[in-house]
C-alpha cells in the first residue's frame, strides 16, 4: 500500500473518531429538555430513526373539553380592547366585544356559537359575526380561533408560510401526527416521508394555545433530570427520562436497506442507520456517566442529601476521580441538569466548591447562599442591609466575594433589594 495513502487513511479515521467523541461529549452536556429537542430534530432528518409517543399522549383533537373560563380575564381582556380604537365602534359593539372575550377559554379559542351567543344578548346574529370578525384580528396571532386547526392555519397566514400540504396536514391528520403515524400522512399526501417530518416541524414551531402562558402567575417549573430517593435505607438513582424509549429503529426503512438493489440508495440509508447507532450508544453513554456522577456525589454528601445539611467541599476533580474519568466530562455532565432528593431540587452544578473561601476552606455557592439568606433574615426591616453591608458581614465571617455576587446571589435567592425590603 502506498505510504502517503495510508497515512493520510490513518488521519482521517483519527479525525472521524475525534469528531464522534466530540458529538458524544455534546450529548452528554444536554438536559433532559434540550436532548428530548435533539431527537426530535434528529427524528424528522432521518427516516431510519421512528418514534412512538407514549399511550399515554392523547390524540390532538378538537372534541376535548373546552368550557373552562380564562385564568386572568381583566388582564386579557385590558391586552386586547387596548389594540382597539373605542371610537371606532357603538357602545353596544364595544360592550359585544367586551362579553366574547370573556366568553374565550384559558387557551384563547372561542368555542360558543354565534347563535347561542345571538339569543343569549338578543342581539342579531349578524352583529355577533360583525364584532367577532375583528376580535379575530387581533395579537396574539390566532386568537378567537373556534378550533386547533384554525388557529394554526392563522400563524401559518400572518407568517406567510402557508401552503396546500401544510393546509392538508392540519386539517387532516392532526390526530396523526401525535400518534406519530407518519406513513399514513406520507401515503395520504402521497409524499415522502421526509418531506412530512419538515411539515410537521414547521407546525410544532406554531402555538398550539394562543393564551398559553398569558397569566400574571408565570412560575417556572423546574424538570429534575435525576431522582434519588431512599429505600430500604438505600440510595435509588432514577434518570428522569423514560420517554427515550419511545425511538427506535424504522422496521420498514431497516427493511429496505437490505433488500434495495440502488447503491446510491442503499449508501443513504447506510448513513443514516450508521447515524442512529451512535446516536442510541451516545445516549446510552450519558445515562451511564450521569449515574455515575450522582452515585459519587452521594457517597461524598449524604449530610445535605439526607438532611440537607451543609455541603462538604467538593470539586470536579474530586468526582472524576471517583469515577475515573476526565474533569471535562463530570463537566458537561452534570451542566444544566437538575437533582431532586427528599429535601427538594437543587442544580447539579451548586454542589460544587466555589472559589470562596471560608476559614481557610473552600465553600460551596450553596453554603454561601444559606449564610446570606440567614444574614437578611435577621436584619432590622426597618434598616436593611445593602448589597455592600452584606458583602462586609460575609467577609467577617470568612467568606470573601464581590458586591456584585452578592447582589446575582441574593436575586436566585429571591430576595428583594434594600429598598424594596425596608419598612416604613
Amino acid at each position: 500500500m502506498d505510504t502517503s495513502y495510508r497515512t493520510n487513511l490513518e488521519l482521517n479515521q483519527k479525525q472521524q473518531l475525534s469528531q464522534s467523541q466530540i458529538q458524544s461529549l455534546n450529548i452528554l452536556s444536554l438536559d433532559n429538555g434540550e436532548l428530548s429537542e435533539f431527537l426530535q430534530n434528529e427524528y424528522i432528518e432521518n427516516p431510519i430513526l421512528d418514534y412512538s409517543p407514549p399511550s399515554s399522549c392523547a390524540p390532538v383533537s378538537d372534541s376535548q373539553a373546552f368550557d373552562i373560563p380564562a385564568e386572568n380575564t381583566e388582564e386579557v381582556k385590558t391586552f386586547l380592547l387596548d389594540q382597539l380604537n373605542q371610537n371606532d365602534f357603538s357602545s353596544a359593539e364595544w360592550q359585544t366585544m367586551k362579553f366574547m372575550i370573556d366568553c374565550l377559554d384559558s387557551g384563547g379559542f372561542f368555542r360558543i356559537s354565534f347563535h347561542e351567543l345571538s339569543t343569549l344578548l338578543t342581539i342579531p346574529e349578524k352583529e355577533i359575526k360583525r364584532c367577532y370578525e375583528v376580535l379575530s384580528d387581533l395579537e396574539p396571532a390566532g386568537i378567537f380561533s373556534r378550533d386547533l386547526s384554525q388557529c394554526l392555519l392563522k400563524q401559518l397566514d400572518i407568517q406567510g408560510k402557508k401552503t396546500e400540504i401544510l393546509e392538508q396536514i392540519i386539517k387532516n391528520h392532526l390526530d396523526d401526527i401525535a400518534l406519530g403515524h407518519i406513513s399514513t400522512i406520507s401515503r395520504s399526501l402521497k409524499i415522502c416521508t421526509a418531506d412530512v417530518r419538515k411539515n410537521i416541524a414547521i407546525i410544532r414551531n406554531l402555538n398550539s394555545k394562543p393564551l398559553q402562558g398569558f397569566s400574571t402567575a408565570k412560575t417556572e417549573y423546574i424538570t429534575p433530570d435525576i431522582i434519588v430517593s431512599v429505600q430500604e435505607d438505600q440510595w435509588e438513582i432514577q434518570l428522569n427520562d423514560d420517554w427515550v424509549g419511545n425511538y427506535s429503529l424504522n422496521d420498514y426503512y431497516i427493511k429496505m436497506l437490505k433488500d434495495t438493489k440502488d447503491p446510491e440508495l442503499k449508501e443513504y440509508f447506510q448513513k443514516k442507520y450508521e447515524r442512529c447507532r451512535f446516536l442510541m450508544a451516545s445516549i446510552e453513554q450519558r445515562r451511564h456517566t450521569i449515574l455515575k456522577i450522582t452515585e459519587a456525589l452521594l457517597k461524598r454528601q449524604p449530610d445535605f442529601f439526607l438532611n440537607h445539611g451543609c455541603l462538604k467541599p467538593m470539586t470536579m476533580n474530586d468526582v472524576a476521580e471517583d469515577i475515573e474519568m476526565h474533569v471535562s466530562t463530570v463537566s458537561r455532565g452534570i451542566k444544566g441538569k437538575y437533582l431532586q432528593f427528599p429535601c427538594g431540587v437543587v442544580s447539579m452544578r451548586s454542589l460544587f466548591t466555589g472559589a470562596s473561601p471560608c476559614s481557610g476552606a473552600s465553600v460551596s455557592s450553596t453554603d454561601i447562599k444559606t449564610v446570606l439568606k440567614q444574614l437578611v433574615a435577621s436584619e432590622d426591616p426597618r434598616k436593611p442591609y445593602s448589597d455592600q453591608k452584606l458583602c462586609t458581614l460575609l467577609k467577617e465571617k470568612g467568606i470573601s466575594i464581590s458586591r456584585r455576587t452578592v447582589a446575582k446571589y441574593r436575586e436566585q435567592l429571591g430576595i428583594k433589594g434594600t429598598y424594596d425590603r425596608k419598612e416604613l
